[in-house]
């Protein structure tokens, strides 16, 4: 490997995460291997903070970017922050109400996870959200948000909030019916910039790792990108490198093999 890395980033569903949603004890002790190295560990996830506070707790990296890089903290101190105001915030929310293909709204703010229906937080696809606030969507928000996200396998609602909101940002996550919105500022390679500013580190000495959409950026913009092999064509297509699923530890398999 001729370039030095000073900072790993990599994302976490489809990525470091497994299909049930588990990270490995070896990718665990892999990451911790390359801290005790001097390597920065950073998480840079489509979550907010709290869905990923399970993991943030069990990896103990030292910063995330979360919310597809609305926010971004290296430890405790918050080196970006790009949410919706409070304007744009209510727009998006009023829109999807009035579409009938949108199931569940979520948004998430700095403070807590509001959603339009009732959910089961037992549910393991909700679980990770917890706590989850139900609360009538109709009523105008007085939070700004760091992303709003929509159920629905519908292009036109998302289409015509783009043209009308031209401020935001619209990701739909592969083979799934939810879409993200958030501010065209907020993305996770503008996260990564802010923290290898922080750590006063080039962006050359940076790898990261990703699978969807919302990670083509920093997988392209970074020194060294890294799809998964379960990643989409498109990831695959401007990575330097692809490792092995997500399943079978490729983040920790291509770690151990390249940089420990």
């Amino acid at each position: 490997m001729k370039k030095k890395i000073k900072m790993i980033v990599t994302d976490l569903d489809g990525t470091l995460l497994k299909k049930d949603k588990t990270i490995s004890e070896r990718t665990i002790n892999t990451l911790h291997d390359c801290q005790k190295c001097g390597i920065i560990v950073a998480f840079a996830t489509a979550r907010s903070e709290n869905s990923g506070r399970q993991f943030i707790e069990l990896v103990k990296p030292n910063a995330v970017v979360s919310s597809g890089g609305a926010l971004a903290r290296a430890n405790a101190t918050i080196v970006y922050s790009k949410p919706m105001d409070i304007e744009t915030t209510n727009e998006i929310v009023r829109m999807c109400l009035k579409d009938s293909s949108v199931g569940y709204i979520t948004v998430d703010t700095s403070e807590d996870f509001y959603v339009n229906k009732p959910v089961d937080e037992n549910d393991p696809g909700w679980a990770s959200f917890v706590p989850v606030h139900h609360i009538d969507f109709s009523k105008d928000f007085d939070a700004e948000a760091y992303k709003i996200t929509v159920e629905t396998w519908d292009d036109v609602m998302p289409k015509k909030i783009s043209s009308v909101l031209t401020s935001v940002h619209v990701i739909r996550l592969h083979g799934e019916g939810w879409i993200h919105f958030a501010d065209k500022a907020a993305s996770k390679f503008q996260g990564i910039k802010a923290l290898a500013e922080h750590y006063n580190i080039s962006l050359d000495e940076v790898v990261t790792f990703g699978d969807d959409y919302n990670d083509l950026e920093m997988l392209e913009g970074c020194g060294i990108g890294v799809a998964m092999d379960n990643a989409i064509d498109e990831a695959k297509s401007v990575a330097n490198y692809i490792c092995d699923t997500n399943e079978n530890d490729g983040v920790a398999g291509w770690i151990e093999g390249n940089l420990l």
